[in-house]
């Protein structure tokens, strides 16, 4: 949010966006056929004084006939900082979603570009909704 000075009041800010790890591998004839590839995430999130650390992996399995054709394993970490106070910021929450819905775009590209550069089909992952991340 933004005061009359066009400062910021409270929130968060990206400091650092990293790939941490970018694994992928294909058979040679790629069989297309078949279900859909199978999407995995996860997300972890971290807290340090007023710094959020969330690390997201993506997980992208191809399989036809029980054969795996093509797979893609991307680990990326964002760090966050809060801005301001707010006793009703949860920073374990904002980073299960806000953070991880943050860093996703980057990993979606990241495998859009992959897969291309593979001779396969553009593989374009759709949007996700973290707010199912929330913390309990």
């Amino acid at each position: 949010m933004m005061n009359k000075n066009n400062k910021m009041e409270s929130g968060f800010r990206i400091k650092n966006l990293f790939l941490l790890e970018s694994n992928f591998k294909r058979l040679n004839a790629v069989q297309f056929e078949g279900d859909m590839p199978e999407l995995k995430i996860e997300t972890e999130v971290g807290v340090q004084d007023k710094v959020i650390a969330v690390v997201e992996t993506v997980t992208v399995t191809k399989k036809y006939n029980d054969i795996e054709q093509f797979s893609f394993l991307v680990k990326m970490i964002g760090f966050f900082e809060c801005i301001g106070e707010s006793s009703l910021i949860d920073y374990d929450d904002f980073g299960s979603v806000n953070g991880a819905a943050i860093i996703f775009p980057y990993i979606r590209e990241h495998i859009t570009n992959l897969s291309l550069k593979a001779g396969l089909n553009p593989i374009v992952l759709p949007p996700v909704n973290f707010t199912g991340n929330r913390r309990k």
